[in-house]
């Protein structure tokens, strides 16, 4: 007799529902992340054909309180090797040394990079810092078209030029990408793919690339391709100045417009260190959920029951399994059930270890992983609940946006840290 006869001769209602939610729920999940793979797969090299003349580019890069990475971020934006760009570099009322090296790298690339300084009270009410130094950046801008990234990411040179002939040659209005996570520590190589690979699923971000649903998009700010053009015809940044993800609702706002946006791939093209210390991660990701579900906590419920129900339960069901057959009252129909959602589990997490460019072993760590997500969620869900963020030493409350324009800034030429001091 086979074995899935085996499974189906001896099976009861607690088995069939087991097998649901445990081994043909992950074959479902396996199944929906290769389409999703394949939706999102398409940022490669070799790239497509630039036109004779490119069109202008500016590259706006916020920081704040950044000094120790700042600088390895801009020298990756200035060495694109698109002929046709230049950089707005914004400093947002930092603390540390980010601002000095803002300009001495400006002072160093006149013709290319620009700072700009927002000071220590600029930012207004209603505004996040980020939304406001974007916002303030895009003022100052003269490109066709906006790339934004951030100021923990590092960029390949090929990067712009393979994103702007893309959106050339197939008409797109923006383009963002998943970036690959450099991850050094135990806690960062566990559970940051956990948690950007649990993102996709709540916001079903490969359908970005479906242009008739205008309902779901998403993005990342880490690198935002956008038409200068579609940008400020759906408000740019002060349409989204209150919102704790606003690279996603950006994105949702420009879907919505009709505009054409894609989101794809991009770890050979682009990495980032995003959060360093477990404290860091809870925060950081625990605004990211709250943020992207538009603090709604049922998403994240749904996913704490997916985690706990669907994953943590087989290790719990292959325990009691191996027990029971110790003591030789075992059941093969149960082994075998737990066997095999072991097993896909693990080959399904391995991928998702693999796509954000990490060791594949840490799948095997889910036991563990699985617990810190579920806590991780928790503080989601709470943070939906209480609209209260924390972020670069700035606390925020959703939802709290007035109509305040942003504060102005001043646009300060590239001088020598001595004089710089002495600038009011």
């Amino acid at each position: 007799m086979s074995a899935p006869t085996h499974i189906l001769l001896a099976a009861s209602p607690a088995l069939i529902s087991y097998v649901i939610v445990g081994p043909l729920a992950w074959m479902l999940f396996a199944a929906l992340m290769a389409l999703s793979y394949g939706r999102m797969n398409r940022f490669r090299r070799p790239r497509l054909p630039l036109p004779a003349t490119p069109p202008q580019v500016t590259i706006l890069v916020p920081a704040k309180d950044e000094g120790d990475g700042i600088r390895a971020c801009l020298e990756r934006v200035l060495a694109q090797d698109y002929p046709n760009f230049s950089v707005l570099a914004v400093d947002d009322r930092s603390t540390d040394a980010t601002g000095a090296i803002m300009d001495e790298l400006a002072a160093a690339h006149p013709d290319r990079l620009r700072a700009l300084h927002i000071p220590p009270d600029g930012l207004p009410p209603g505004w996040l810092g980020k939304c406001n130094a974007l916002h303030t950046a895009a003022a100052h801008a003269s490109g066709e078209w906006l790339l934004f990234v951030d100021s923990d990411v590092k960029i390949e040179p090929d990067a712009l030029s393979t994103a702007i002939a893309r959106v050339l040659n197939r008409e797109y209005d923006a383009l963002s990408i998943m970036t690959r996570l450099e991850c050094d520590s135990f806690w960062e190589k566990l559970i940051l793919p956990l948690a950007a690979g649990s993102v996709g699923a709540l916001t079903l971000m490969s359908l970005t690339n479906h242009d008739k649903l205008p309902g779901i998009a998403f993005a990342n700010g880490q690198f935002f391709l956008i038409r200068r053009s579609a940008y400020e015809e759906v408000g740019g940044h002060e349409s989204v100045r209150d919102n704790i993800t606003e690279d996603v609702a950006l994105m949702r706002n420009l879907k919505r417009a009709g505009k054409r946006c894609r989101l794809y791939y991009g770890r050979d093209f682009a990495s980032t260190r995003m959060h360093t210390t477990l404290g860091s991660m809870f925060s950081g990701w625990s605004r990211i959920y709250s943020g992207v579900t538009r603090r709604r906590a049922l998403p994240i419920v749904a996913a704490m029951m997916f985690v706990a129900i669907c994953g943590l339960s087989a290790y719990i069901v292959l325990a009691l399994s191996l027990a029971a057959f110790a003591t030789g009252r075992g059941r093969s129909a149960w082994l075998l059930a737990s066997l095999i959602h072991v097993t896909v589990m693990t080959l399904t997490l391995m991928a998702i270890y693999r796509m954000s460019g990490n060791q594949k072993r840490y799948a095997l760590a889910f036991p563990l992983g699985g617990a810190v997500m579920l806590a991780m969620y928790g503080a989601a869900v709470r943070a939906c609940r209480t609209g209260k963020i924390a972020w670069r030493g700035t606390s925020y409350t959703a939802g709290s946006a007035t109509s305040s324009p942003p504060a102005p800034v001043a646009s300060r030429p590239a001088v020598s840290p001595a004089v710089e001091q002495e600038l009011p």
